[in-house]
């Protein structure tokens, strides 16, 4: 403990020298911080952006017919059970054991119906889909106006099809003969469901007498978004096992981000690696100089009894608070760094948050190049004699 006091003190005591050592350390931490914490950044952001190009896998009725793609690009009149669902979850959660279990699964039902409002009768592509699930699935689904269904009797329509029907919230509407409310109009997207009147996913059912069937099964699942491998893997797995399905990934953008996002780290790491190599020799020049003018001092310890383990003790103690302190510093710099880069040039808009294990790498790297840097002039100097610290000439 009292090496310990006698090492911040020594720091306190030569607050300017103290301070060319803590800003040699930081300045690799806040370059390492900053490329850590602008790629969470944009991998969060690419994560919501990937919702709105669909999800990870598609499993559909195998061997469709083309007569039953209607010209918005949905099956209809073709079915695969309910039952497929837990098959389907059993495997994928197979496959990603001890990686993001996550999975969600959307089952949707579609049917093409005649729509009573007033007095006119329209045609319309009903959706019955689980809402809970797709909202969590979907962060890109957003309404123009009203508010999602709450009832069991209530329904949302695509923002185009209500547009060129003149339909509006607070209308009612007739699919099968059963009254629904409109409640709300969801957003254009440029997608099929623009065009489509959606129901809960049990009603639909009941109200086209699909009881146990659905269309399609959505599954959205980050560690399959994550490798492509796996993704084909499993794809295959769920083609050989279950019957009469079809699995499928309807868009690659997610795996792609993920191959972009490591190439992207790649490149930043070897430039943050040279960075914190450079700072290394720069801390050494610096560390031998701090302890070169500190000599006399070494031999004045040492003169009262410091053996050569105390004296090493006593300057890692001092190194070790350096690295913290830079590391702390640096990884500080890096946040604000991070948001100001994302504030006036890539304008991602993700928030960057300060996660507390990005904070403990960059204590480690902190630590690192203090002590890499230090123990070689600190390690030689510690063994010199007594009469050696009066030369006048001292190289390490």
């Amino acid at each position: 403990m009292k090496l310990f006091s006698m090492a911040t003190k020594d720091l306190t005591r030569r607050k300017g020298k103290t301070l060319y050592v803590l800003i040699a350390v930081a300045i690799p931490v806040a370059i390492l911080s900053t490329i850590v914490l602008t790629l969470d950044n944009a991998d969060s952001f690419l994560t919501n952006l990937a919702s709105k190009f669909g999800f990870t896998l598609m499993v559909q009725p195998k061997n469709i017919q083309p007569a039953s793609l209607d010209q918005i690009g949905v099956i209809l009149n073709e079915y695969i059970p309910v039952s497929v669902i837990a098959d389907v979850e059993g495997i994928i959660k197979q496959n990603i054991s001890g990686k993001n279990p996550a999975v969600l699964i959307t089952p949707r039902i579609y049917q093409k119906a005649d729509i009573r409002y007033r007095t006119k009768r329209l045609e319309a592509v009903v959706a019955g889909i689980d809402f809970k699930k797709e909202l969590e699935a979907r962060s890109s689904w957003n309404l123009d106006s009203g508010t999602w269904p709450a009832a069991y009797d209530e329904t949302v329509l695509g923002g185009t099809y209500a547009k060129e029907k003149s339909l509006i919230v607070g209308e009612k509407i007739m699919v099968n003969n059963r009254e629904f409310k409109i409640v709300g109009l969801l957003r254009p997207t440029n997608a099929a469901e623009d065009y489509m009147v959606f129901l809960p996913f049990s009603v639909a059912q009941k109200l086209f007498d699909r009881e146990g069937l659905m269309s399609v099964v959505n599954v959205q699942s980050s560690s399959l978004d994550r490798d492509k491998k796996l993704l084909t893997s499993v794809t295959d797995q769920l083609n050989n096992s279950i019957p009469n399905i079809k699995a499928l990934s309807p868009q690659q953008f997610s795996t792609m981000k993920y191959i972009l996002l490591k190439k992207t780290f790649r490149f930043l790491l070897s430039i943050a690696i040279a960075t914190i190599a450079v700072s290394i020799f720069s801390i050494f020049n610096i560390v031998t100089n701090l302890l070169y003018s500190r000599v006399k001092e070494i031999g004045m310890l040492k003169s009262v009894g410091a053996s050569r383990t105390q004296l090493l003790i006593i300057f890692l103690y001092e190194y070790v608070i350096v690295g913290i302190s830079g590391g702390i510093i640096g990884y500080l710099i890096g946040l604000i760094s991070s948001y100001l880069l994302d504030a006036f040039f890539l304008k991602i808009g993700a928030a960057i948050s300060a996660k507390p294990q990005f904070l403990l790498i960059a204590l480690l790297v902190g630590v690192f190049c203090s002590l890499v840097a230090s123990f070689y002039p600190t390690y030689k100097l510690s063994s010199i004699k007594i009469t050696e610290t009066f030369r006048t000439q001292w190289e390490v």
